[in-house]
């Protein structure tokens, strides 16, 4: 997870064109990392599937590590933090992935701590399954009610 991490934010404009131009550069890393992801813990896939997200990882030589990546963060998202819930549905939803399981657990594992979300974990949660197209009412309930006493903080 840490290389995905460094690509992520050493990837500028120029150079992650270049890199995405020919998808066979990260497609034996992707490989790999859907291969491991299962020994990773929570944080590793969370923290894979933003860098992922904000390297444009997109279609075929990525759908098998997205995939994973789902499933993973599915199984462990009870075990994820609050930034690492927040992460994950925002890595979903910039790279247009649907879901349906994983928005599902994520759902589930943030209404109840919700209280101790940052703004910006609140901001990124509600615009992830705004922008993914997630029927979540109770989220969205728990989110509003959650937000507006907050609304100074953002």
């Amino acid at each position: 997870s840490t290389c995905w991490s460094r690509l992520g934010r050493i990837a500028k404009n120029a150079d992650r064109r270049r890199l995405l131009q020919d998808p066979a550069l990260l497609a034996p890393l992707a490989r790999q990392t859907a291969a491991a992801l299962d020994d990773w813990g929570p944080w590793g896939v969370s923290a894979t599937a933003h860098a992922a997200a904000k390297l444009r990882l997109e279609g075929g030589p990525y759908e098998a590590l997205w995939s994973k990546l789902g499933t993973a963060a599915a199984a462990s998202a009870r075990d994820f933090n609050c930034q690492g819930l927040a992460n994950t549905a925002w890595a979903f939803a910039t790279a247009d992935v649907h879901a349906p399981a994983l928005f599902s657990a994520l759902a589930e594992e943030s209404v109840p701590r919700l209280g101790e979300f940052t703004a910006q974990n609140l901001s990124n949660t509600a615009w992830a399954f705004a922008t993914a197209d997630v029927h979540a009412p109770a989220l969205f309930s728990a989110l509003a009610e959650e937000s507006v006493p907050r609304l100074g903080e953002f």
